[in-house]
């Protein structure tokens, strides 16, 4: 199940109109190639997401043995504009944080005029297990392709590259940038909370409780069902396994704000 950032992101990448259009072959040709030297040359992985066609190519560089994936040599192309077996290894709040600047980025540039919403990316540190199941960071940035097309965006170029294991995660890492004019714009703070609904939030807390679906439904007013599904979309928004799982990531996401209120 998708998250509903994802899904929101989904429907504003790869909506109607952007279907109806395509990327001409000899753009799309240039930016693969481009995308396979930047993966060799920096060691990294690309995925270049053709969003008028929901198809992605990626190109991996040496950190593919790192993580486990398929040989350096190999390319992949994905029906999706989602790099899902990359995105299965980055921890479920980084991967939260990354769906909200991406969002807000989606938003800002939509909104700049067609020379200048070029010049810019957004940046996120995230945290990806390896094969040997250890956290390492790498760095994201994606940007969106001029394609001289009437609809936007119709391509989308992201980039993972190794960081030094003394980057700072607790900085500002996640950010948009104008590449021309130096300028930077920080994540909306107050988006990062959004994760899960205040309904979802109630829910754990009574599973952290002890108490079992029936129960929770009498005690907040809701079918079992409704239960049920509210606790497999906390799983599918922590990009967790089981509920215990979820507690643990609440824990880190939330208490605080919880203790202050």
């Amino acid at each position: 199940m998708e998250s509903d950032l994802k899904k929101t992101l989904n429907k504003n990448l790869v909506g109607k109109g952007l279907r109806n259009t395509s990327v001409d072959l000899s753009v799309l040709k240039y930016y693969k190639q481009y995308a396979k030297t930047y993966a060799e040359i920096h060691n990294g992985i690309v995925v270049l997401s053709d969003l008028t066609a929901n198809w992605s190519f990626t190109f991996m560089g040496a950190i593919a043995e790192r993580l486990h994936l398929s040989s350096p040599d190999r390319k992949l192309e994905i029906n999706s504009i989602w790099e899902d077996f990359l995105l299965a290894r980055v921890h479920p709040e980084d991967l939260a944080v990354k769906h909200r600047l991406e969002l807000q980025f989606l938003d800002m540039v939509k909104n700049i005029g067609p020379k200048e919403r070029f010049q810019y990316q957004a940046n996120s540190v995230l945290r990806v297990v390896g094969k040997d199941g250890k956290n390492m960071l790498m760095s994201h940035q994606i940007v969106y392709l001029d394609t001289s097309g009437k609809e936007f965006p119709q391509l989308a170029l992201c980039c993972y590259t190794l960081l030094p294991d003394r980057e700072d995660q607790h900085g500002n890492n996640n950010y948009i940038f104008n590449q021309v004019s130096g300028e930077a714009y920080l994540l909306h703070k107050q988006d990062v909370k959004d994760v899960m609904s205040q309904r979802e939030k109630e829910v754990l807390n009574c599973v952290r409780g002890g108490m079992i679906s029936k129960d929770i439904a009498e005690k907040l007013g809701l079918s079992v069902n409704t239960i049920n599904r509210h606790r497999q979309n906390i799983l599918q928004k922590l990009r967790v396994r089981n509920l215990h799982e979820a507690i643990s990531i609440y824990d880190k996401m939330y208490k605080q704000e919880d203790d202050s209120q």
